[in-house]
């Protein structure tokens, strides 16, 4: 499956937006019978620029989530602070 760059930075601020890859099909008016597919390259084919414009905006999104988050608890929000926890977990996990 290939896309123009243009789709692929729609595709990008999609994913941003924490929009499924499924309701981004159809936004970008993926026919009906490569749905699947679509929805199979953006989440497993690591190779490609759709997997990795996908993700990407994703995980911009993440990161600025996981940001804001820190700066809470460094500020001493005692909402944030939990958060901030489980995120030092996680990455120390994942290591």
């Amino acid at each position: 499956m290939e896309l123009t760059v243009e789709q692929l930075k729609e595709l990008e601020e999609m994913s941003a937006a924490l929009l499924p890859p499924s309701e981004i099909a159809i936004l970008m008016d993926v026919p009906a019978e490569q749905r699947d597919l679509f929805c199979e390259v953006c989440k497993t084919h690591k190779t490609s620029p759709v997997y990795s414009a996908y993700q990407k905006g994703k995980l911009r999104t993440k990161y600025e989530l996981r940001k804001t988050v820190v700066k809470l608890a460094k500020a001493g929000s005692p909402a944030a602070e939990p958060l901030a926890d489980k995120y030092m977990v996680e990455q120390t996990t994942k290591e």
